[in-house]
């Protein structure tokens, strides 16, 4: 009796892709900023910064975004990014690509949110100067002169030059993108000047509101901060080529807690403009318009590594005697292509 060449049955398994933490992200996000717009105009005393009843039962907000993070954590950890086989090409995910292969992937949408941030970081350095120079030229008068950007502490014209700078990093770097050539070494070292703007601007922060802990308004205005600073620098670190065992995975999950920090943070405190009246809202501080840049340009960032397969040419399979692929001579220079991944 012949032998019979057997080709084994394979059973299908169904897994996690790790994709599926923006839908986690998406969902975490949307509910946190209901729970916090709800905790606000019903549980918030603005004149203190404290809540009414501050149980953490009532703390919808606070519950959401434990379960949130810890279901996007499990997604990232147990999650898979597998390669895929079909016809005669075997499929990269781009979760498994090196920088600079998934540097030309960057999607035109961050590139867009990339001019989104420099506009709006532009607006609150300019509306800050301008509201103070307009306040001492009031005051200014010939028997006693007020220069005009009188009481800007040093901190602050930091703050000012670093903002700038990222200014036209930012522009920079869309730029770059809708080229197709990505976030150059060049965008990577004017954009560590980020986490350093954040790290003078908590310092600010601190120094004038002594009172942090207690003031939940100002503890995510800190996280939002903290958050977005770990991003930029995990991103310099991977688009240098400085890449560690788990740079990309924090920059993920960095990515997704600053845009859902910055989100929580804004949104609840611009929609209070409109449904509450000032005199119950006086006290809350004014949302800065650059944590807006910051929802958008961290996710569109991350979300890089969920952009399209890549693709190139299986080696031909050798089925005589024991199942295994044969050697492929190539140049070296073969360059792989992106197709959609259907």
């Amino acid at each position: 009796m012949s032998e019979k060449q057997v080709t084994p049955y394979k059973r299908k398994r169904f897994f996690l892709d790790k994709k599926a933490s923006m839908v986690v992200y998406a969902i975490t996000l949307v509910l946190a900023v209901v729970c916090r717009t709800v905790q606000l105009s019903t549980n918030m005393n603005f004149a203190t910064g404290k809540y009414i009843d501050g149980s953490i039962f009532k703390n919808t907000t606070l519950i959401v975004l434990i379960i949130g993070f810890i279901l996007l954590f499990a997604v990232m950890i147990f999650g898979e990014s597998r390669d895929k086989a079909i016809k005669s090409c075997i499929l990269l995910n781009p979760m498994r690509l090196k920088a600079e292969r998934l540097n030309k992937k960057i999607s035109p949408k961050a590139a867009a949110s990339m001019f989104i941030m420099a506009g709006l970081l532009a607006y609150d350095a300019l509306s800050e100067l301008i509201s103070v120079g307009t306040i001492n030229k009031s005051l200014s008068t010939e028997d006693n002169p007020v220069p005009l950007f009188a009481g800007i502490n040093a901190v602050k014209w930091v703050c000012y030059a670093l903002m700038f700078v990222l200014v036209f990093t930012f522009v920079s770097t869309g730029v770059n993108i809708f080229k197709g050539q990505g976030i150059s070494q060049g965008n990577c070292f004017f954009l560590a000047a980020f986490p350093i703007w954040k790290l003078v601007d908590i310092f600010d922060l601190i120094t004038t509101y002594q009172l942090i802990g207690p003031y939940s308004e100002k503890c995510y205005i800190l996280f939002t901060d903290m958050l977005s600073a770990v991003f930029f620098l995990n991103l310099v670190r991977f688009f240098c080529g400085f890449e560690k065992k788990h740079t990309r995975f924090f920059m993920i999950m960095t990515g997704y807690a600053a845009s859902i920090f910055a989100a929580v943070s804004v949104i609840p405190r611009y929609i209070m403009f409109f449904i509450m009246d000032y005199s119950v809202r006086e006290g809350m501080l004014t949302p800065k318009a650059s944590d807006v840049g910051i929802i958008f340009v961290t996710v569109t960032v991350a979300a890089v590594f969920w952009s399209t397969y890549v693709y190139r040419v299986m080696p031909k399979l050798n089925l005589t005697g024991r199942r295994r692929w044969a050697g492929l001579q190539t140049d070296g220079k073969t360059e792989m292509k992106s197709i959609e991944d259907n």
